[in-house]
């Protein structure tokens, strides 16, 4: 005759069941993301252009890690990059992809040789001399389990990261006085 089993077991096993359930739920949800955000600054589009078609533009108004970022290929224009290598964030490219007159501006993210990816673009419109700016990203982070759960905080986040570095922008361009605008072309 068996002995009573011990309260040890049943809690390691029901703990081993608990996260198993939690990693094979989370390996199913998907790991996509979508994230908008827009806002209208008073420039035209050839002025903000400036300021979003290069690495070093996107570092005036966007958060970048403060040290470990390089930059690459030309100083505006497809190929303008950046990369990093930092501890917490990891290693990174970002690249300005195409960029369509003075209307649009594609780029793509590439964190951790590419297991996670974003791809962005910024649709300037001229609206009687004012820029109407739309921000897109969709990102995928992988098929990892527990990125699934995040990709589900990706677009709130995201989306209210890129308004407070639209709000930057709009800052930056507004507050640039004619001879810094000559100097940003």
């Amino acid at each position: 005759m068996s002995g009573p089993i011990s309260l040890g077991p049943k809690i390691l096993g029901t703990g081993a069941l608990l996260l198993a359930a939690f990693l094979v739920v989370g390996w199913m949800l998907p790991g996509t993301w979508s994230a908008r955000a827009e806002t209208e600054i008073d420039a035209p589009p050839s002025v903000v252009l400036s300021r979003v078609d290069g690495t070093a533009g996107w570092r005036a108004w966007t958060t970048w890690p403060d040290s470990g970022t390089v930059e690459a290929g030309p100083e505006r224009g497809a190929g303008s990059r950046l990369s990093w290598s930092h501890p917490e964030l990891g290693n990174g490219v970002f690249e300005i992809e195409s960029v369509e007159g003075d209307t649009l501006v594609r780029y793509g993210v590439r964190v951790q040789d590419g297991a996670m990816r974003t791809d962005g673009s910024l649709v300037l419109t001229d609206q009687d001399g004012r820029t109407q700016i739309q921000w897109r990203e969709d990102g995928d982070l992988g098929r990892n389990p527990l990125m699934g759960y995040w990709a589900r905080f990706m677009r709130k986040a995201q989306s209210r990261e890129m308004e407070k570095s639209l709000r930057r922008l709009k800052e930056l361009v507004e507050g640039a006085s004619p001879a810094v605008e000559a100097v940003a072309r």
